[in-house]
């Protein structure tokens, strides 16, 4: 008989990855084992073996003496990162315009609606996370396939935490919700073309966006003693440098 059961090991696992995609634990912090066993109420064996799987799926690097810490962002990565992600999704629509579901085109334009009242609010955390969610019903079954679901979690993963460090205007979000009534409706119509092309402009135009902003930061930071351009920077956010360390860097 199968024990529903979660591995503690697992579970710290989901906790920490949790932390780092949603920059609650900024990159570049140091982990060790003692602070993350007592943030998640576990045992550092659990935790080691966590930490392990994290730092083999590039979310975490092994620093001698110092334990673990968080990847930096690493923005050259995210055309290859987002070029796939389009892939499997532009995949997705097409599925979908050959073969319409009215009930995932009304989860997807209410998630959108979401998407568009949350336009009042001003959160751009909130939409990239409901952006997330769009795309996840878009994927379909192949979201909860082992190997493409797996693949696809840890894409969508890694680009969510680049665009929370430099979350889109709310112009940008208006333009957002358009593309994706745009793309719902050539699925209704079953034009896989334009589905497919919509769904990988879509995507990739967030990279581009991102690969711009990048460009602008490093020579916002070549000529910072002008003065005359702000380099983006994250929001304040939970730590967990140990003291000790922070004061021995600084």
């Amino acid at each position: 008989m199968k024990s529903n059961t979660v591995p503690l090991s697992h579970s710290a696992y989901l906790s920490i990855r949790s932390a780092i995609v949603s920059l609650a634990i900024e990159p570049g912090s140091f982990l060790l084992d003692r602070d993350v066993a007592d943030l998640v109420g576990a045992s550092r064996t659990p935790v080691r073996e966590a930490l392990a799987r994290l730092e083999v799926e590039g979310w975490l690097e092994s620093v001698p003496r110092k334990g673990y810490r968080v990847r930096l962002i690493d923005f050259a990565e995210l055309p290859e990162v987002s070029e796939m992600i389009a892939s499997l999704e532009a995949a997705a629509a097409t599925r979908l315009a050959k073969a319409p579901n009215a009930v995932v085109f009304s989860v997807l334009r209410e998630l959108n609606e979401q998407l568009a009242i949350g336009l009042e609010h001003g959160n751009p955390d909130e939409f990239i996370l409901i952006d997330d969610r769009f795309h996840q019903v878009l994927l379909g079954d192949a979201a909860h396939y082992p190997l493409s679901g797996g693949i696809y979690s840890l894409l969508i993963d890694q680009l969510h935490r680049a665009r929370l460090l430099l979350p889109p205007t709310g112009a940008e979000q208006d333009h957002h919700v358009n593309e994706h009534r745009l793309l719902i409706l050539s699925m209704e119509l079953g034009d896989s073309q334009a589905a497919s092309l919509l769904s990988r402009s879509h995507r990739m135009r967030i990279v581009e966006r991102l690969s711009s902003l990048t460009v602008q930061a490093r020579e916002a930071e070549e000529t910072a003693d002008t003065g005359h351009v702000v380099v983006p920077r994250p929001k304040p956010r939970l730590s967990l440098r140990r003291g000790r360390e922070t004061h021995q860097e600084s």
